[in-house]
């Protein structure tokens, strides 16, 4: 139960989080390293999930005897959203969407309003359109998105 509050209250912080200096990324990815490490080579935590299968994933290695303090596993979740998360543009939250897209959760939220609005998004250069995307880091992160 303790992990299940735990992970929606990372969730919910990553979704209003504006862009993560290095120095952040950096102490999430020990964390990561630390509690992760812990058990396995960190190389098994790899590939691109959704955020569901990130938090199953997180809640089967608790359940496994993964341990760690609240605030590692608040950085080792954050650093899975924001690095290792693909993520359904036409069908996820605005929390889901800011951690993966690198964007405020205003910015995210435009996103989900401009879909409601005039329907599903086709394309990267649809969702460049909205006010406070950056095209740089859409692109550099073109392959977690799904249309």
């Amino acid at each position: 139960m303790r992990i299940c509050l735990l992970i929606t209250a990372a969730v919910a912080f990553c979704g209003g989080l504006l862009a993560q200096t290095s120095g952040e990324d950096a102490a999430d990815k020990r964390a990561l390293d630390a509690v992760c490490g812990a058990c396995h080579s960190v190389s098994l935590v790899a590939g691109l999930r959704s955020e569901p299968e990130w938090m199953e994933t997180v809640e089967q290695m608790v359940g496994l005897g993964a341990r760690g303090s609240d605030e590692q596993f608040d950085r080792l979740v954050r650093f899975l959203l924001r690095n290792l998360t693909k993520v359904n543009v036409n069908t996820a939250a605005a929390s889901q969407i800011a951690p993966v897209l690198d964007i405020s959760g205003a910015v995210a939220a435009a996103v989900v309003k401009r879909r409601t609005e005039i329907g599903k998004f086709q394309s990267l250069d649809e969702l460049k359109k909205i006010p406070g995307v950056n095209g740089d880091k859409l692109e550099a992160r073109k392959d977690r998105i799904v249309f």
